[in-house]
């Protein structure tokens, strides 16, 4: 850090309670409650580029071309968060002069003067930043759960009553600079309450085996979100209320002692509520651009937001053409959903609601006793939504709608050898559709529901005991995942982008050897392996953010004492120190900055356990 401080701590405290009780011998009655507190810093923000701008508000090129090679692309207004750092807010004119208007750019900063943003704050080193932020995350999480269960025999009634509270402070500075340019701290307060109802039992002397049952969630939250982007700060989040009802049946058909099915098919109806009246701009620097001031007195972005949020018809309120293109004309007056004249958004809560049979069924074969076939089938969903990071303004409040996907595996399982060898064997293929693919327009991370894609592969996983003091587990993955269909409003996503966070192959081995056992207890040596293939850590596959195929290696050592009461296990993690690249940020336009944050480098670890 810029100050000398150090970063990438971790603090967690985590405890669990429970309490069963047994009235009768037909009643059960669990009770639970659980904590988790967390104070985290993110490893060093390592600054990859910076690029300075020598004029405020540019138009930016985005490819529309994801279905039509040389298909037309379409603009979007590109601020510069570094011009309005070193042209504004260092206003002795040190770092470059400012634009003189349309058609006179201003200068670059220099890179020699620390007051200014530049490339002088790439370290090269992936360790060192010169980020002024505190890059922290504090997180408390706290829940309970009731369960009555009553057996009546065939069948049995379980009810599930559960609540959990979450709330986080989360602060992050992403321009890599000693500098405040991207900033953001959020503040989230989350709280949940469910109710499920299972009924379950047995038919035809065991025969058929079902659960019947019924699920409800109530969850209410904000998220205040305060981001500074240079030429602006502004709220970003809001306020959500969302419900979910769900009812579900699944059973067992045992056909046959060998050959079992089961059909299942479950409902759910969710209504997802997101209200933006948070969601204002506070301080406009464009204001202090002496060539915008004189065309928007209150700033560019207000005038923008007045102009366009709850407007009957917001076009007719933009210049048609010339260097104003797309931007507002003066003097517009708020709207009635946008009173203050700077929300973002229309101040008005909009809803999303969902209503989907999802059904599924699987199917399995003991060829012997101890091998086993199996075959299923499975739809599922996951709910559409709004985006809630926007700026500049937007019409209305940009949503999404339902994700979904089937799914089909085969799969073998076999226990071999007298069961030293267990080995299983799956191949999948999942068929995505309306997918909900998250692209930037400026600053904004907007999800839309612009693709088709599918995933297939299989999936070799087992664990095997040569001799009894060594136990061996091992596994490898292979993926091929790809878009079958973009549409042009995820440019600059196309048909040949790789899904992002997605690997080619993994795998994995892990050997356990108990090297001594007598009267003092037991000491047990490991060693594991873990590997994966290149992937990109964004959807839009930015160059930066692309993470070569690397190996994690761990070992450590256990003794267990005689009693097995207690148990101390020193270990070293990432023992050969490879450091990839776990994610990041890319936004040259309007951030001006590529960033990226890195895994923790080989620590060792010391952890004593008591089992009573």
């Amino acid at each position: 850090m810029f100050d000398g401080g150090r970063q990438g701590n971790k603090d967690s405290f985590g405890g669990r309670i429970a309490f069963k009780w047994e009235p009768t011998d037909k009643l059960t009655v669990s009770l639970s409650g659980d904590i988790n507190i967390r104070r985290e810093e993110q490893t060093a923000i390592s600054l990859l580029e910076l690029q300075d701008q020598n004029v405020p508000l540019r138009f930016v090129d985005i490819p529309n071309s994801a279905t039509t090679p040389g298909g037309p692309n379409r603009q979007i207004a590109a601020p510069s968060s570094m011009y309005f750092w070193n042209k504004i807010r260092v206003t002795d004119g040190s770092c470059g002069a400012p634009w003189g208007g349309f058609g006179v750019p201003g200068t670059l900063a220099p890179t020699g003067n620390p007051a200014c943003a530049s490339t002088r704050w790439i370290t090269g080193d992936i360790d060192t930043t010169w980020a002024g932020g505190v890059n922290r995350s504090d997180f408390d999480l706290w829940g309970t759960n009731l369960t009555l269960d009553y057996d009546f025999g065939d069948f049995s009634l379980k009810s599930i009553s559960a609540y959990r509270d979450q709330s986080s402070h989360m602060e992050y500075d992403f321009d890599g600079t000693p500098h405040t340019i991207l900033r953001i701290a959020s503040d989230i307060d989350v709280w949940q309450a469910s109710q499920e109802l299972q009924f379950t039992g047995s038919l035809m002397d065991g025969r058929v085996k079902f659960v019947l049952g019924g699920y409800y969630l109530k969850e209410k939250g904000t998220d205040y979100t305060p981001m500074e982007f240079g030429f602006a700060q502004f709220f970003t989040g809001g306020d959500i209320d969302n419900d979910s009802y769900a009812s579900y049946l699944q059973a067992t058909f045992n056909v046959t002692d060998r050959f079992s099915i089961t059909p299942g098919i479950r409902y759910t109806n969710e209504t997802k509520r997101f209200d933006p009246s948070v969601q204002t701009i506070f301080n406009d620097r464009s204001q202090l651009d002496p060539v915008l001031a004189s065309v928007y007195p209150q700033g560019a972005f207000v005038a923008f937001s007045q102009c366009l949020v709850g407007q009957a018809n917001p076009t007719a309120n933009l210049f048609p053409s010339g260097p104003l293109a797309g931007f507002p004309l003066p003097n517009c007056t708020p709207s009635a959903t946008n009173p203050g004249g700077n929300h973002t958004m229309p101040a008005v809560e909009v809803s999303a609601k969902a209503k989907e049979w999802t059904p599924a069924i699987s199917a399995d074969y003991k060829i012997t006793d101890n091998s086993l076939i199996y075959a299923s089938y499975s739809k599922g969903f996951k709910n559409g939504g709004f985006s809630q990071r926007i700026f500049p303004a937007e019409i209305a409040t940009p949503s999404f709608t339902p994700e979904f996907v089937e799914s089909y595996e085969i799969g073998l399982k076999n226990e071999l050898f007298n069961r030293r060898l267990r080995l299983n064997i799956a191949a999948f293929l999942s068929d995505y559709s309306d997918m909900q693919i998250t692209v930037n327009e400026g600053i904004a991370p907007k999800v839309r529901n612009a693709g088709a894609g599918r995933i297939k592969g299989f999936e070799i996983e087992g664990e095997a005991a040569p001799i009894e003091q060594v136990r061996v587990n091992f596994g490898v993955g292979y993926l091929d995942a790809y878009y079958t269909k973009i549409d042009p409003s995820a440019a600059p996503v196309t048909l040949d982008s790789k899904f992002a966070f997605v690997p080619k192959w993994t795998a994995s081995a892990a050997i356990n050897a108990d090297v001594y056992e007598g009267s003092m207890g037991k000491l047990t040596l490991r060693g594991d392996w873990s590997y994966q293939s290149g992937t990109f850590k964004d959807a839009v596959n930015s160059p930066q953010l692309f993470q070569p195929a690397y190996s994690v290696f761990g070992t450590s050592a256990s003794f267990t004492d005689r009693s097995e009461h207690f148990t101390l296990t020193a270990g070293v993690t990432n023992l050969t120190d490879k450091r990839y690249l776990q994610g990041g940020y890319v936004d040259l336009n309007v951030g001006g900055a590529a960033t990226a944050s890195f895994s923790r480098p080989r620590e060792w670890f010391l952890k004593l356990a008591y089992k009573y």
